[in-house]
């Protein structure tokens, strides 16, 4: 089977805008500090070290698909990150639940600070959040409307980086013998960049899209389409220029 080539400067934007929906994402996967697994609502590590991952993954499947054309790569990608990020929610709320003993709790909707609703209900169960948080704690665990904010960001990263995964690689594969490769490596390093920014709007843990802090999403939108198109024209200008 055949890949279907793009032209270079579509291809260029493609990997712009894959880099945006990379950091984006961000703001949809609810993390908590790692040294608070049971003290605040959100999977144990940092926003950008779980989407990373996830982001590897996504690439990962996504690679599988590339002599598919860009909607299966794209769909491969949103699906091997999903399912990334969703396993890890199950085994976070395994350990919390029958490891420590405290139920999935969102902080936010317990004090009726949920963007998206203002009582202490899950927005998607209407579960009680107010009586099942700890003292002293923030939440613990991901509540069902966590839980499917994490695998909307999960989609979206993976669709993301399948998008930048195979912008690069149309562009270097008439220049390279083992261009999966190096497009993997190099949609891996854009990933990474573009997770790591959305840290420095989101200051810590955040419960996704029913945490306060997806307001700041429109300076984590500018952040990463500048530094995306920096590397698109690096890249554009390097293989296609030389």
């Amino acid at each position: 089977m055949m890949v279907i080539y793009m032209d270079p400067l579509a291809a260029s934007m493609l990997v712009i805008a894959g880099g945006v929906l990379v950091g984006i994402c961000v703001h949809f996967i609810p993390t908590s500090a790692v040294g608070a697994m049971s003290a605040s609502t959100g999977i144990a590590t940092g926003p950008s070290m779980l989407s990373f991952g996830a982001g590897l993954t996504g690439i990962l499947s996504a690679s599988y698909a590339v002599d598919e054309g860009l909607s299966l790569v794209m769909a491969s990608g949103a699906v091997g990150s999903a399912l990334m990020v969703t396993l890890t929610i199950l085994g976070s709320n395994i350990v919390n639940i029958f490891g420590i003993g405290v139920p999935p709790a969102s902080g936010q909707t317990a004090r009726g600070q949920s963007v998206l609703a203002r009582g202490t209900k899950d927005i998607i169960t209407g579960w009680e959040q107010k009586g099942f948080v700890t003292p002293g704690t923030d939440g613990h665990g991901m509540p069902v409307q966590t839980h499917l904010s994490g695998i909307a960001g999960g989609v979206m990263g993976g669709a993301g980086g399948g998008m930048v995964f195979y912008g690069i690689y149309t562009l270097i594969h008439p220049t390279m013998i083992d261009a999966i490769s190096a497009a993997g490596l190099l949609a891996a390093g854009v990933f990474l960049i573009n997770c790591v920014l959305p840290a420095y709007t989101l200051v810590g843990k955040t419960e996704g899209l029913f945490d306060q802090k997806i307001r700041r999403i429109h300076k984590t939108f500018f952040s990463c389409l500048v530094v995306s198109t920096f590397f698109a024209l690096v890249l554009y200008t390097v293989v296609v220029l030389f």
